[in-house]
């Protein structure tokens, strides 16, 4: 699944969609001390009110949302070349049973056993099932509303409960403070802890080999989770593919390297990447591209880049995908630091920057257009 892909379902999780038709919410209650069910509740979508709709909503869109391996990550099930995986049944299975809430129940209670530590706090595990309607695409690849198919999936996710604190209260009646007691917990459907979508999505069409899985915090995915829960082969982060990529570079290069070359190779990739938007498949960099790319910025590779591939990555066939390892063009994500200052600067202004020295002293040099400002002043220019 691309971010679009990820989008146009994200996009239908709304009340009164006619595009969207979702059946039976299953919801338990877990005590995280004593990993006990304390409550559980199944109710068709469609009989509850606006209200509870919208809330359970926000929490099922939230398992959809975020940036693609930082806390979005499609999954493969392990050992499924012929479609044997156990876990990836079970799911199947859930899709399409009418009992949906004793085929939830069997996730519920496997994450009981191999995950409930992890969660500090009693949560609820609460899942969701229905259909998108989907228009087909024309030969223009436009819409065709006249024509249309619907898209089946299931989503789970874990929310915390919140126990609120002791509070004191006024009593308007009896002119008098009093100490609040709150009866009732608060469940935090907006931030789960991690969740999934069965199944993945691909230009509009099913992928039931493949799991969604969402994780709230960026770039740490539960591994736990993911191999336990879900049964699929962990996944390496976009952060960690990116410290990959750029050690291969180090080694390569060296110590040392200029601005303008860092620039080059970043240009390469944004190429990759436009590429990719306009064709809708995954740019993916192996060591034969990266060969490439090294050499069009200005680096000569030699015998080295294929040892040192190896040597930090481990295997000669892995890929990278180029959305992982290249900065955002247009905002200032790159970092340049010392003990001095540290500076962000855009990748694509990279060119403007260089390291100078005179009399000894080192200088950081940047090209500007525009008189520079601090604090509101234009900064007095100096002859270099």
């Amino acid at each position: 699944m691309n971010k679009e892909d990820i989008s146009s379902i994200r996009r239908e999780l709304k009340i009164n969609n006619s595009k969207l038709k979702l059946r039976e919410i299953c919801s338990y209650y877990i005590k995280q001390e004593s990993k006990d069910i304390l409550c559980s509740e199944k109710l068709h979508f469609d009989m509850m009110d606006e209200e509870r709709k919208e809330l359970y909503l926000k929490g099922f869109k939230k398992i959809l949302s975020g940036k693609i391996d930082s806390k979005i990550f499609e999954l493969e099930f392990k050992d499924n070349k012929l479609g044997e995986n156990t876990t990836q049944k079970h799911m199947l299975d859930t899709l399409r049973t009418e009992d949906f809430r004793e085929t939830t129940l069997t996730i519920v209670n496997k994450i009981l056993e191999e995950t409930c530590e992890i969660y500090e706090m009693d949560f609820m595990i609460s899942f969701i099932r229905g259909e998108v309607y989907k228009s087909a695409r024309k030969e223009n690849n436009e819409l065709d509303d006249e024509k249309a198919y619907t898209l089946g999936f299931f989503i789970g996710s874990i929310c915390p409960i919140i126990i609120p604190k002791k509070s004191l209260k006024f009593d308007f009646e009896e002119r008098e403070f009093k100490t609040s007691v709150p009866m009732n917990v608060i469940i935090n459907t907006e931030a789960p802890f991690e969740g999934f979508m069965f199944p993945a999505f691909s230009e509009d069409a099913a992928e039931t080999d493949k799991v969604v899985y969402y994780t709230q915090k960026e770039n740490k995915p539960n591994p736990l989770f993911v191999e336990n829960i879900l049964d699929c082969e962990f996944k390496s982060t976009a952060k960690a593919d990116k410290e990959r990529f750029l050690e291969v570079v180090r080694d390569v290069v060296g110590a040392e390297i200029e601005p303008e070359v860092v620039s080059n190779i970043y240009e390469e990739l944004g190429r990759r990447l436009d590429a990719e938007a306009e064709s809708g498949e995954v740019s993916l960099i192996g060591l034969k591209d990266m060969e490439r790319i090294l050499e069009n910025s200005g680096i000569n590779t030699g015998d080295k880049l294929r040892s040192s591939f190896l040597g930090v990555v481990g295997a000669e066939n892995y890929e990278f995908k180029a959305s992982s390892i290249t900065p955002n063009y247009g905002t200032k994500s790159i970092k340049i630091d010392n003990n001095t200052a540290a500076i962000t600067i855009g990748p694509q202004d990279l060119k403007n920057v260089k390291q100078v020295t005179k009399d000894g002293i080192r200088y950081l040099m940047i090209r500007i257009d525009d008189s520079a400002t601090l604090e509101g002043f234009d900064l007095v220019t100096e002859e270099l």
